[in-house]
């Protein structure tokens, strides 16, 4: 991994309006590329918000109108596009994160294995964890909900993950377990967690902010301490994860290598 900046962008987003979410995306896109950032990271369901009954309504498929217009951005602004979109495929639906490298070239994607609240009504489980290789090193996907499993981004780093990129509308008042999630992801791992939050509220639940970037030792290296809308940047340094794998490798040192049923006595 090279070092990079990250912009985060934490915003409000409009229930269903997919062209105001874009809109705003695209502004949010030009500030990132004013603030010299490799990447930005959007929350989790960007072009919709978490319109859990208007889903059916809402889904694209991936690539779509959506992500191509996110390609665009990505293009025009010289910037990578880290989103979270409602995905229909095969005419099943799905919480979909999606990697758009600055050539608008979409190079990965993740569907949300643990659906949180009325997603099970309306969404597929994801199945699977994937890795993928981009300029700025190999990248992890992961959403929300999927942070409170250790499991998700255990995975992810048994793959080789060096970042870990997680749009989310996380809800009060669960600011807690915010803070200590992605920080104990990022701890356990070594790995750097660039985790977005949305602000506002969809009429079922309110959001937060405090979007941040967490370095491999669980340390914020940025982070927002308000509600408000705005851009957070931040370098990531490869150094960090080197520097502390080479005074104790977690992944190394883990014992068993595999796990078998332990019978009870």
């Amino acid at each position: 991994m090279k070092e990079f900046k990250i912009a985060c962008a934490q915003i409000d987003l409009a229930l269903g309006d997919k062209k105001a979410n874009l809109e705003k995306a695209s502004k949010f896109a030009s500030m990132a590329c004013d603030k010299n950032a490799d990447v930005i990271c959007y929350p989790e369901y960007l072009t919709t918000g978490y319109a859990s009954e208007k889903i059916n309504n809402l889904a694209e498929p991936i690539p779509g109108p959506s992500t191509e217009k996110l390609q665009s951005i990505a293009e025009e602004n010289n910037i990578c596009v880290v989103a979270s979109l409602a995905e229909v495929f095969r005419d099943k639906m799905y919480n979909t994160a999606i990697f758009i490298d600055s050539e608008g070239k979409l190079l990965g994607r993740h569907r949300k294995v643990h659906l949180f609240y009325t997603e099970p009504n309306y969404l597929q489980h994801g199945n699977e964890y994937i890795t993928f290789d981009t300029k700025l090193g190999k990248v992890g996907l992961m959403i929300c909900y999927d942070a409170i499993f250790p499991e998700v981004a255990r995975a992810l780093a048994l793959e080789d993950a060096e970042i870990i990129f997680m749009p989310a509308n996380w809800p009060e008042p669960f600011i807690p377990q915010w803070l200590l999630a992605t920080g104990a992801r990022a701890l356990d791992n070594q790995v750097w967690v660039v985790a977005v939050n949305r602000i506002g509220s969809d009429g079922t639940f309110t959001y937060f902010g405090r979007s941040r970037v967490v370095d491999p030792y669980g340390n914020p290296a940025v982070e927002s301490h308000g509600n408000n809308e705005e851009i957070i940047t931040a370098k990531l340094e490869p150094k960090k994860s080197e520097e502390f794998k080479n005074t104790v490798n977690f992944l190394k040192d883990r014992q068993p290598k595999t796990y078998t049923r332990v019978a009870s006595h």
